[in-house]
């Protein structure tokens, strides 16, 4: 078990209160397609602008702020694309994977594997069978490299994971030939790409600003998978195996509500921008059931890389004897 981060405490008499009632939960689970492209808008000019300063200065110290801003760009859009797995961004299956699949692009990490993993990390999360516990396992070097490996080099390695690995792994016959057929795409769409940019001389820049934010969104990405499930409990019930971060409004408006991951584990069909209201209607419940509840983001972060992984007695491996969608 990891080291003890005493959440928000409160008195062990609070009384549980009752869920959300029915009228609550509709307005919860109701979905605002506007919304979600605002905020991919927002997050793309940020990262748009930032491309435009990247060109126009030099210099490591000057570059570093506008890398970082692109950065937070990027991680705004994963948050987006979270959503997208679970239907809860548009209305229609369709539309979230179109748009999940377009915000593929911008990293080069097919859609559908990731879409699958993260379904099968909530039916089996905390467990032997979730895909999502790299940081779980028999104490071993092996554990300790792959959890700070993942941490800070996460979205490089689910390159292989995501794109390989996971659907050789997870993928029955007919999956697989889609899958195939969707690297085949994205190999044709960047190298077409990278032709054109290599004929106009803008091969360097697009490095500098499309490639390096994305591997400096990535130990950011890596920190919050962290804190998401810090200080819960292995096998643990539905109230102790994610953990929520209320954070600033700043960070619940940029990440799209998913500092809340508790409440998202709980509701997962409610869209990520209402999990803050969600939360505020849960609070009183959560705190009596002595859930993992933090209010500083930096110190969860920081205890959850010192404590690393959660060492349990057995080997941590998802093993889907029906290779279905979960």
């Amino acid at each position: 078990m990891q080291p003890a981060l005493a959440p928000v405490s409160t008195s062990p008499a609070a009384p549980a209160g009752p869920g959300p009632s029915r009228d609550e939960l509709v307005e919860f689970l109701r979905i605002r397609p506007a919304r979600a492209l605002g905020m991919a808008a927002l997050h793309l000019g940020v990262w748009g602008l930032a491309g435009v300063g990247l060109a126009h200065v030099s210099g490591f110290w000057l570059k570093l702020p506008l890398w970082l801003l692109a950065a937070q760009a990027v991680m705004g859009l994963i948050q987006l694309d979270h959503d997208a797995w679970h239907d809860t961004l548009f209305t229609r299956p369709w539309q979230n994977r179109l748009f999940g699949n377009g915000l593929s692009l911008l990293v080069g990490i097919a859609y559908e594997p990731m879409r699958h993993d993260h379904l099968a990390h909530h039916r089996w999360n905390r467990t032997e069978k979730d895909p999502d516990a790299y940081n779980a396992g028999r104490r071993s070097p092996g554990l300790w490299a792959l959890f700070y490996a993942t941490v800070l080099l996460g979205l490089p390695l689910s390159l292989v994971y995501f794109n390989v690995l996971y659907p050789v792994q997870h993928f029955d016959a007919a999956r697989l030939r889609r899958h195939a057929l969707v690297l085949l795409g994205y190999g044709a769409f960047y190298a077409l790409l990278f032709w054109l940019l290599a004929g106009h001389g803008l091969l360097g820049g697009a490095v500098e600003c499309w490639l390096l934010p994305v591997l400096f969104a990535s130990p950011l990405n890596g920190l919050k998978s962290i804190s998401d499930h810090h200080a819960n409990v292995w096998r643990g019930d539905r109230f102790h195996t994610a953990t929520t971060v209320r954070g600033t409004r700043l960070v619940t408006f940029l990440w799209n509500g998913l500092n809340h991951h508790l409440d998202h584990h709980l509701y997962p069909r409610v869209p990520g921008y209402n999990l803050a209201r969600l939360h505020a209607r849960l609070r009183p419940e959560l705190l009596a059931r002595g859930a993992p509840l933090f209010d500083s983001y930096l110190h969860v972060m920081w205890r959850a890389l010192l404590a690393g992984p959660m060492v349990v007695e057995e080997d941590v491996r998802l093993v889907t004897l029906e290779r279905k969608r979960p």
